[in-house]
């Protein structure tokens, strides 16, 4: 039905029985552990129960205590500050968590920027510094951005500005001549873990700041909440101290001070249910991300930093409309561009995809990316044509690093940039042609047919009668997931399929029931709409799922959440 390729993580026994007698959890639990390297007892303990004990010092940053020095002088000075931040939800939390903490150091000498996705782009603007400057600013703290800004470090210097850099992306060869570099990718750099976000880098910042000034200490950790939000948005890897920075943020988010943020939970009908990552990342986040998409990323900064109820719900409410038009937009691009492979199938059968489209909306050209490389399982370019030019944004799948296979191409192109799994380019509408038969020849020679077969990772098959809200409150241990700690994937074999049904606009879902000799579950799929015409002749099936709870009219159920159906027999 779908295509999808099992595999099912091989199980070390031994290592998870002893496991499971050690730290007195299910052999299921300890299996899943070991499947994520977590077989040492002691590793796997601190892995399930993390203490904020486990963050590190700031002063492992080899540039932090120059930082935290120059920001002292700030505050005995009261010199005007201002945060430049990122239009993300990474750079729109990073902005607020300084603003909230150094507002008591620093009352009323606080200024902050965020640029414009569209008019403006990424990083740090000479333009929008220069009206910082006239309000009489003598230092800038980058969050989220400014390891590439070496012109305008530059001219800052010359202007007697100082600069202090918090980062967390890659730098290139030429390091901008700030005042201090607070960045865990910085070559040579010292400081033990290197995934943090941009908000996570600016916590570090604000931490060490809090040895200097102690009063800030509470409230900088009253303010996690917006440190997980940030992080779970960014998707990186959910370890080590980020694993730490969520799960301590998540127990304060249940319990938010920020009125932003009781807002932004209230409107997403979210005010009863204990908040999770997946809550963040795919129903919290998208609303702020959308200000940033779509126009004014502020509108996300001021959420977070009001302290008006009224003003929050009228934000949350913004910000709730700035998403409804962004679905919108960007449905109606991913119908133009499977439009586009529909009248051209021999598009379609091409090892990557390049489309371009006439007034495609650049705030969503990256996300309908990511949802086509989701139904074709091949690297995808969308291009947003406007006049001569054309703006695009890519998303790879693993095993073709999508940065190297754009700089082969590079000779077609204005600019570009980015990563393994995401990039962005510029390119003159005449060079679009030659662009797109390079990028297809290139993915050809450095993918195979079997690269281009999704893969599905099972982490252990279950017997139905074993789903049960025991179990998936057990699993909860394992959370906050996400990337480098997903959700656990089960496989169950032979199921009887009872009723299913199509939910959602155009019946796109699949909701379905199963049964085997001893118990009923239902489920639901997102976008599994598809498979409703081959399940009339079906009476058994495969599923691959994960767990969740179902709350509905006060009642608490066990539910699947479907991520592959396979039949196996006909009627």
């Amino acid at each position: 039905m779908t295509g999808k390729v099992w595999r099912i993580a091989a199980h070390p026994h031994n290592l998870a029985d002893e496991l499971a007698e050690r730290l007195g959890i299910s052999a299921l639990l300890a299996r899943l552990l070991v499947n994520r390297g977590l077989s040492d007892p002691q590793a796997a303990q601190l892995f399930l129960a993390p203490t904020l004990n486990q963050l590190h010092d700031p002063f492992q940053f080899q540039m932090m205590q120059r930082a935290v020095e120059r920001i002292g002088r700030a505050i005995r000075d009261q010199e005007y500050v201002l945060i430049y931040g990122d239009y993300d939800v990474d750079g729109i939390t990073s902005v607020s968590l300084m603003i909230r903490v150094l507002a008591r150091l620093l009352p009323g000498k606080l200024l902050y920027y965020l640029p414009k996705r569209l008019e403006e782009g990424y990083g740090l603007h000479l333009s929008s510094i220069e009206k910082a400057l006239a309000r009489g600013v003598g230092l800038i703290i980058t969050v989220d951005c400014g390891i590439t800004a070496v012109e305008e470090a530059a001219y800052l210097a010359e202007r007697g500005v100082d600069l202090i850099i918090t980062d967390h992306h890659e730098s290139q060869e030429t390091l901008p001549a700030a005042y201090a570099i607070i960045d865990p990718k910085l070559p040579g750099e010292g400081y033990p873990f290197q995934q943090l976000a941009g908000v996570g880098v600016a916590f570090k910042l604000l931490q060490g700041v809090a040895t200097a000034f102690p009063e800030i200490r509470e409230r900088l950790f009253s303010n996690l909440d917006l440190v997980a939000f940030g992080t779970v948005a960014d998707i990186v890897p959910l370890l080590g101290e980020n694993r730490v920075l969520v799960k301590y943020g998540l127990m304060q988010l249940q319990k938010t001070e920020n009125i932003g943020l009781q807002a932004l939970i209230q409107t997403a009908a979210l005010a009863d249910r204990a908040i999770t990552s997946g809550h963040i990342g795919f129903v919290l986040a998208p609303r702020v991300n959308a200000a940033g998409r779509m126009g004014n990323p502020s509108i996300g900064v001021r959420l977070f930093l009001t302290n008006d109820p009224v003003q929050a719900l009228d934000l949350a409410k913004q910000l709730e409309k700035e998403n409804l038009n962004r679905q919108s937009t960007e449905n109606q691009v991913l119908t133009e561009a499977q439009q586009m492979l529909a009248a051209a199938p021999e598009l379609a059968e091409e090892y990557g995809l390049v489309l371009a489209g006439e007034g495609w909306h650049l705030g969503v050209i990256g996300i309908v990316a990511s949802r086509l490389v989701e139904i074709y399982n091949k690297p995808v370019i969308l291009i947003g044509l406007d006049g001569a030019e054309g703006r695009g944004s890519g998303r790879s799948i693993h095993g073709f690093n999508l940065f190297n296979a754009i700089d082969h191409c590079s000779g077609h192109l204005i600019r570009f940039g980015g990563h393994e799994f995401a990039a962005g380019l510029s390119i003159a509408r005449e060079q679009i042609p030659g662009f797109r038969q390079a990028f297809q020849e290139y993915a050809k020679a450095h993918l195979t047919p079997e690269n281009l077969r999704p893969m599905l990772n099972i982490e252990s098959l279950l017997d139905l009668n074993r789903v049960t809200l025991d179990l998936a409150r057990e699993l909860e241990m394992l959370a906050p997931c996400g990337p480098a700690n997903p959700t656990p994937v089960f496989g169950c074999r032979a199921v009887r399929l009872v009723d299913y049904k199509g939910v959602g606009e155009n019946g796109k879902h699949l909701k379905l029931r199963v049964s085997d000799q001893q118990v009923t579950r239902e489920g639901i799929g997102f976008n599994l709409g598809f498979v409703l015409d081959e399940l009339a002749s079906t009476s058994e099936l495969d599923l691959a799922f994960s767990l969740e709870e179902n709350h509905w009219n006060g009642s608490v159920q066990i539910q699947l959440n479907l991520k592959d159906v396979v039949r196996r027999g006909s009627e």
